[in-house]
């Protein structure tokens, strides 16, 4: 068997400008040896999982006071690690529209030349960038996921930083 260059692989995924979506697309047939989780890293387990929950926490900001808001927040990010806000004031069409520019946007080709690949960063300044796996050389395994990131805060980007179809 070959010797295993993670390393090389990582470079490989990162120089296709493409993340998961462009291995997907490409038509891959396996998931790579970068998102596999290596036998000696898994914890053998004696007991059974707990049967997984069907339900996101959803955490209503206009229907509690602040401590049970807080309190509700708190409980969601320690189980869950993210959680649905309703009630926050924005209208349903803007969250449609914003949804939909983010999923054109990620459907959308990569390589050269693509929206992609002139937002593909891991340049930890860049206001927008597009990216596999914000710690993919890091992390001894790559998650499955491609990221779209915006820092609005404390200034947000020019509109020509975004791509066309998030404008």
């Amino acid at each position: 068997m070959a010797a295993y260059d993670r390393a090389a692989e990582l470079r490989a995924l990162d120089a296709t400008f493409s993340g998961v979506r462009g291995l997907v697309a490409a038509g891959a047939t396996h998931v790579p040896r970068i998102f596999r989780v290596p036998d000696h890293h898994r914890e053998p387990s004696s007991q059974e999982p707990p049967p997984p929950s069907t339900s996101v926490p959803v955490i209503d900001l206009g229907g509690a006071d602040r401590a049970t808001v807080v309190a509700a927040v708190r409980w969601a990010a320690a189980e869950w690690g993210f959680f649905q806000v309703t009630g926050h004031g924005v209208p349903p069409e803007s969250m449609a529209a914003a949804v939909g520019a983010v999923r054109a946007f990620h459907e959308a080709d990569g390589g050269e030349g693509s929206e992609k690949a002139r937002l593909y960063s891991r340049e930890p300044v860049k206001a927008v960038k597009y990216q596999c796996n914000f710690d993919l050389h890091q992390s001894p395994v790559a998650n499955w996921r491609d990221t779209f990131y915006i820092r609005m805060a404390p200034d947000p980007p020019d509109a020509d930083e975004l791509p066309e179809t998030c404008r």
